[in-house]
């Protein structure tokens, strides 16, 4: 059938040969009525022919009936589209498939420490020949002076696709067509115009011309699945990839993507892009209150994250104004939340109180360069906080609080039991006088003089009314404890008297809520079905309610914490009050019933528990939980008054303690006045200050915090964190102050400094029987890569409706006019 075929004008494709060929016909009606036609018609032309009046012999009538018949039926003939089917058979080269990663992890600068890694940048630079050793030199002599020092892995691949003397492209290109893909989230085929590139020679400038590294995600080893599954069917011969192998959104493994290329006989050849030596060292967040006392154990815990580390020892330091406190060295690891705990005893110094600066640094012993640093400020007082506490009876909260305060060195605690009796408060006669003025019991409410020595007061469940314990001078002195002289004031309400019997006075008024008379009878002591108490947004800012060193501990810890069997019902918060802790189920109107409500009521800070069932929380605690607890809340109340004009006007916290990229948050400011009462301005100008900011970039921005309506003092801003890196807030109204954050990045994200992958890329190449590349291997990497031919079929379908047959129609038709002329027919 070959002279057919040359004889209709087919040509066999380049490097194929004819297998086979047939005729076939895909006319629109059946055969059997084509034949009736032919036979019909054929009929009629004959019988016409045959009665023309002409004077025509029998053969010329047959010769011209049957031209008009061949006419007929060739017409017939056509109507069926006869078609010629021809296979040919033949070899090609498979596609070498060219895979890109361009997602931002390509945009990561790793610092090259070492001579090999420098003289990797040399080689893709071109400044050096390809063959250059890299392995086994000494001395930075052999590095070309101008080779860049931390290019960025997407320079780097640039570099080494344009670089003539590795001709890395033009040397796969003599291999088998080059089919380049990019791929970050999803695998991206290249634009016609692209392999038209590709195919004039111009393969670099194609590839590069969508190579951006703008991805925000790596799936590495779905892409390379996706190329043995496309949906032409056609496998590529090799896969080259170019990557630094940080995955992290493929559904596969990359072992399970190289297994699947062995099994299709695809070898991978891998090029992995950055140093296998980079790593990062990076301190997330250092905890620490903002005021500690001398001599009294401070510990401190610290968060941080390590990548691309293999081996080597952390240094973890804490100074205080300039000196080391506490040092730790502990292992490297690969983590994102690691953490540890560091602490020191602040020496005595040669002042009563001292603003100092706590740095906390961590760095990678073997490599100074890999460091880094987070500094707090801290206020260092040599003084107790000193505490009143007034109880009726012993009942539990008192029984158990009262030897956790004895023994925090930070408080001196005195107590006033008033259904005690007088005899059993006085001292012994055998102690000495030293040990009469320590002696922890009173016999009597103090006088207005003696009540401001302390700095926290805490009422109890103590009698109210007109025959009650405090009379109205004594609670218009704590009033005014609390209004003129920073007093703090926690109100811990009770079954009996607290406060029921103090809905008319001048301690309800200083209280954060409102709330009515509620008496409980013996059978109320009934048990009843635990609840666990909630922490509010608020409560979960405030630092007297961390019960451990993370946000996301501390929400563990409160829902694991026992529940509470009763709680004092309240009606209304009072404006500017917050509620720090909420009942789960029950409600006042619309808002969740508060159990620690806490206000600013004059230039003091007032508390009220609605239980007295925290002593629960030591079930298999001990004072863990609820020692923690009091200790921060009287701290944070009786801070202001024993630290006096001295204590700070400002305090800056962030919604969350960590700043995570893409997650916005709030920061909330407290700002008082020169008389320590909430400010009320509108809106107080801030500075933002990015101090990673990069040059060229936008360094300082001014913000407005805007006052929180219904609060006096307290003042918020929406943070973007739109950028990582490390920003300080700067404040001059009420007085200059500072706070400092850093906006982390989330875990796996592509701009994470984090090493390129070697271990997983080099397995994965070998699995797959392919090999693994850097940069001193390039030169070899096209030698290694296999053309490989496949067999295929090529079908061609050739309508005749070509030349021949209209030549044929054009000799019958004028064959036929011909003879009718010469027998002068019409």
């Amino acid at each position: 059938m070959q002279w057919l075929n040359e004889l209709l004008g087919v040509k066999a494709p380049a490097g194929t040969t004819l297998k086979s060929a047939e005729l076939a016909f895909r006319g629109l009606f059946p055969w059997w009525l084509a034949a009736l036609l032919v036979v019909l018609l054929g009929a009629g032309i004959v019988a016409l022919y045959w009665l023309e009046r002409a004077r025509i012999g029998p053969l010329r009538r047959s010769l011209m009936a049957g031209l008009r018949v061949a006419l007929v039926l060739l017409l017939v003939l056509l109507l069926f589209r006869p078609m010629l089917l021809s296979d040919f058979e033949g070899e090609r080269p498979q596609p070498i498939a060219l895979l890109i990663d361009n997602s931002q992890s390509m945009k990561q600068q790793d610092r090259r420490m070492s001579q090999a890694d420098l003289l990797r940048v040399a080689i893709a630079r071109g400044l050096v020949p390809p063959t250059t050793r890299v392995k086994g030199t000494d001395s930075l002599s052999d590095v070309p002076p101008d080779t860049p020092r931390e290019p960025s892995r997407a320079d780097l691949v640039r570099y080494a696709l344009t670089n003539p003397r590795l001709g890395l492209l033009d040397g796969l290109r003599r291999r088998g067509p080059v089919r380049p893909y990019l791929f970050g989230q999803d695998l991206h085929a290249a634009v016609k115009e692209s392999l038209e590139k590709i195919e004039q020679g111009k393969t670099a400038a194609a590839i590069l011309a969508d190579f951006d590294a703008h991805e925000d995600r790596t799936a590495l080893a779905d892409a390379i699945n996706g190329l043995l599954q496309r949906k032409d069917g056609e496998l590529p011969g090799a896969i080259v990839v170019v990557t630094d192998g940080r995955d992290n959104a493929s559904k596969l493994t990359l072992e399970e993507a190289a297994r699947e290329c062995a099994r299709l006989k695809v070898p991978l050849h891998v090029y992995g892009v950055g140093s296998a030596e980079a790593g990062s060292l990076q301190l997330k967040d250092v905890v620490i209150a903002d005021t500690i006392f001398f001599e009294d154990v401070v510990a401190v815990p610290l968060r941080w994250r390590a990548q691309g580390f293999k081996k080597g020892t952390v240094q973890l330091t804490l100074t205080l104004g300039g000196k080391v406190v506490a040092q730790k060295d502990v292992p490297v690891k690969a983590g994102e939340d690691l953490r540890a705990v560091l602490a020191f005893i602040p020496p005595k110094g040669e002042k009563r109180e001292e603003k100092l600066d706590l740095v906390a640094s961590i760095r990678l012993k073997e490599n100074d360069a890999f460091r880094d640093s987070m500094t707090r400020q801290v206020r260092v007082i040599d003084s107790k906080v000193k505490v009143l506490y007034v109880e009726n009876t012993p009942r539990w909260e008192y029984k158990f609080l009262q030897p956790a305060l004895l023994r925090d060195r930070r408080v001196d605690a005195k107590f006033l039991l008033v259904g005690a009796d007088p005899q059993t408060l006085r001292p012994p006669g055998s102690l000495t006088p030293a040990q009469r003025l320590h002696w922890p019991y009173l016999q009597a409410f103090p006088t207005r003089d003696k009540l401001l020595e302390y700095d926290v007061l805490i009422l109890g469940d103590v009698p109210g009314g007109p025959k009650g314990f405090l009379n109205r001078q004594q609670l218009e002195g704590i009033r005014e404890f609390v209004e003129e002289f920073r007093g703090g004031l926690v109100v811990i309400a009770g079954r009996q008297h607290m406060p029921a019997e103090y809905r008319d006075t001048p301690l309800a008024e200083i209280l954060p809520v409102e709330f009515l008379a509620v008496n409980y009878k013996a059978e109320s002591d009934k048990r009843i079905q635990p609840f666990r108490p909630v922490l509010t947004d608020a409560g979960q800012r405030a630092d007297m309610m961390a019960l451990a060193d993370t946000p996301e501990d501390n929400r563990k810890v409160w829902l694991d914490l026992p529940g509470f069997h009763w709680h004092y019902p309240v009606t209304k918060l009072r404006p500017g009050a917050t509620s720090l802790l909420a009942h789960p189920r029950d409600k006042m109107g619309e808002q969740p019933m508060p159990l620690l409500a806490s206000h600013n009521f004059g230039r003091g800070q007032v508390l009220f528990l609605a239980t007295d069932e925290t002593w629960r929380w030591r079930f298999n605690a001990q004072d863990k939980y609820f020692g923690r607890f009091w200790g921060q809340l009287i701290y944070q109340v009786g801070l202001p008054h024993m630290l006096g004009n001295n204590s700070s006007h400002v305090q800056i916290a962030l919604e969350r303690s960590e700043a995570v990229l893409g997650r916005p948050g709030t920061v909330y400011a407290r700002l008082l006045d020169k008389n320590f009462r909430g400010l009320k301005e509108k809106q107080v100008a801030a500075e933002l200050i990015a101090l990673d900011a990069k040059q060229g970039e936008p360094r300082v921005q001014t913000i407005q915090l805007e006052r929180v309506e219904g609060r006096d003092g307290e003042y918020r801003y929406l943070l973007p964190h739109d950028k990582p890196g490390r920003f300080e807030i700067k404040l001059t109204n009420p007085e200059p102050a500072s706070f400092s954050y850093r906006v982390n990045l989330p875990p796996r994200h592509e701009l994470t400094e984090a090493a390129m992958a070697e271990d997983a890329l080099r397995e994965a190449a070998q699995v797959s029987g392919g090999h693994f590349y850097q940069e001193e291997d390039l030169h070899s990497l096209a030698e290694r890569v296999r053309p490989r031919r496949e067999p295929f079929t090529l079908r061609q379908e050739v309508l005749l409706w070509n030349y021949l047959t209209f030549l044929l129609f054009l000799v019958l038709i004028t064959a036929e006019w011909v003879l009718r002329k010469f027998s002068n027919l019409s």
